[in-house]
């Protein structure tokens, strides 16, 4: 597979559960996706579509049955799983819909743990975390536990920890799924801050039609496949 300059670069990606079995569904067929250094893209479709499929095979959580994956021009599938986790921490950042905070350590500890796993020094992923949490409005909340916060504050702290290793891709599965649209509104402006000042790719899977437009291209899947991808506005 040839280094196409894309950060993402997914060809002909089938994902096939059970195989070969009686129960054997495939629920990628044949997908294609695509995305550049810096780009923020939203997938969006109904539930059951393969979305979230496709965000874990993205975020190299899973293998597909077959197709070819290459981020920032290396081949994905030729690395081992361990090398493949340690990869993974380095190069995505995750936000999803329920936070996955941990609950009995607080919002520094939280933003900090990439970094313990990735060899970070104590007070070097301290600071930093510090530093990320101050970014995200958040300085004055650094030692409190997720069940002191609020929902848009948890999701800022993930926010943070997604950006703990200074990955190239965040990678945001129903990140506003969970907040009223007061908050949620907040947690877009951030990505749209991260993307544009910082230079992030963001891959945003939602189901809410009115922030996808937001985004500068729209992926919209149905059954399994790439039904459409357009630029805001409707233009294709």
């Amino acid at each position: 597979m040839a280094d196409s300059g894309l950060l993402i670069d997914m060809r002909q990606i089938v994902k096939t559960y059970n195989e070969g079995e009686p129960s054997e569904l495939t629920v990628l067929h044949g997908v294609d996706f695509y995305a550049d250094q810096g780009e923020f893209v939203s997938i969006v479709g109904p539930s059951g579509c393969g979305k979230s499929t496709l965000m874990n095979l993205i975020g190299m959580l899973d293998r597909p049955t077959k197709g070819a994956y290459a981020f920032n021009g290396e081949p994905v599938y030729a690395k081992e799983d361990k090398e493949l986790a340690a990869y993974r921490s380095q190069n995505i950042g995750f936000i999803f819909q329920n936070f996955n905070l941990i609950g009995r350590i607080d919002a520094l500890q939280n933003v900090a743990m990439p970094m313990m796993y990735a060899g970070v020094e104590r007070k070097e992923r301290e600071e930093r975390a510090a530093a990320l949490l101050d970014r995200m409005g958040m300085g004055d909340r650094l030692h409190h536990n997720p069940n002191e916060l609020s929902g848009g504050q948890k999701q800022r702290v993930a926010i943070a920890r997604s950006l703990a290793n200074d990955p190239d891709l965040l990678l945001a599965d129903e990140p506003t799924g969970a907040l009223d649209s007061k908050t949620g509104r907040m947690v877009m402006d951030l990505f749209h801050e991260l993307n544009q000042e910082l230079g992030k790719a963001i891959v945003f899977i939602t189901h809410n039609p009115e922030l996808a437009e937001e985004t500068g291209r729209v992926v919209e899947m149905m059954d399994g496949r790439i039904a459409g991808v357009r630029q805001p506005g409707g233009a294709t």
